[in-house]
């Protein structure tokens, strides 16, 4: 087991027990920063220096989601995204596909196709940190080919078992940009050992629901996405250690959004491939489990009410259509 799994899972054990917090929270910290060149040049494509700002109206925001075996997860949050979020708070969505062996696979090409999103479709399973680096990377490539005004400001990363239940889900974060000079705003990360971890910044950022300015965090300085269980942990680490800013938002607490959880894992242990590196925890930690979030389950069974009427059968073609249509919804 690495140093990085050793230390996440004592912390999962440990939590409350305040010096070994802490003492886990300084060796974790001390591993990062050493192991720091190392972990940021893992391959990807930098975000050009430059930042864009063309014209007054809202920023443009990529979404980037990594996908596996997890057909109805997905669809559940890309028809969010179009049908409550609304897609005039968005510019694109890249989904980045793990070698889907589910109905995953038909129902993104059928999105794609109806531009709808952009599909990444890996032959294998990549794992969920590289699979976020190859998502940003394809917007990153992107930057340097289209015009001005279509370049992408900020980049939100997004678990595929999050739904989107607010039109304001994506307008209101980003404001928390505005005058603070973040470098990443998202849901903070209830964890006092890697909490302590940092030293300039009150908490660290959960990367279920993660908003980053790349022209700040994108860069060759700091860490990608990491291929564990904590993919974000290095890159804030890093980012606090250069004294970036890391701004906490409420996305679960004021009811933005619903992250499930463990909607990989689940697929994972119905799966019985133990040759997945994850399987022997997913066998034991599958269970949804909302984080923790009060009236979360109450307000997912609403919106599955929603979602299966208005997409009724799960086929890709039913999926696409549910997504193309144009007027909005609410759970209210």
């Amino acid at each position: 087991m690495t140093l990085r799994a050793d230390i996440r899972h004592a912390a999962m054990r440990l939590e409350g027990l305040g010096p070994v917090a802490t003492a886990l929270a300084w060796r974790l910290r001390r591993h990062y920063l050493r192991a720091r060149k190392e972990l940021a040049a893992t391959p990807r494509t930098m975000w050009p220096r430059t930042p864009d700002r063309a014209g007054r109206g809202r920023p443009r925001l990529g979404i980037v989601v990594v996908n596996f075996n997890t057909a109805r997860l997905i669809s559940q949050l890309l028809f969010s995204l179009y049908r409550i979020l609304g897609r005039s708070e968005f510019a694109i969505v890249v989904v980045v596909d793990n070698g889907s062996t589910d109905a995953s696979r038909q129902i993104l090409e059928s999105l794609a196709e109806a531009q709808l999103i952009q599909l990444v479709a890996n032959s294998e399973q990549q794992y969920h940190g590289p699979g976020l680096n190859q998502g940003i990377s394809w917007l990153a490539d992107r930057q340097e080919s289209v015009d001005p005004a279509d370049r992408i400001q900020y980049v939100w990363s997004l678990d595929s078992d999050v739904v989107v239940l607010r039109r304001d889900a994506a307008r209101d974060p980003l404001e928390a940009f505005d005058g603070t000079g973040a470098a990443a705003v998202g849901q903070i990360q209830a964890n006092p050992m890697t909490r302590r971890a940092l030293r300039n910044n009150p908490s660290m950022l959960s990367p279920f629901s993660l908003i980053l300015d790349p022209v700040q965090m994108w860069q060759p300085s700091i860490p990608p996405f990491l291929d564990d269980g904590a993919p974000a942990t290095g890159m804030q680490v890093a980012a606090d250690a250069d004294g970036l800013r890391l701004v906490p938002f409420p996305f679960v607490e004021r009811g933005y959004l619903i992250h499930l959880g463990r909607g990989t894992l689940r697929a994972i242990a119905e799966s019985r491939d133990t040759t997945n590196r994850f399987y022997t925890w997913a066998a034991g930690h599958n269970e949804p489990y909302y984080m923790g979030q009060a009236g979360a389950a109450s307000a997912y069974q609403r919106f599955c009410e929603v979602f299966d009427k208005e997409v009724g059968e799960l086929t890709p073609e039913r999926v696409t259509a549910a997504c193309s249509e144009s007027d909005l919804l609410s759970l209210d």
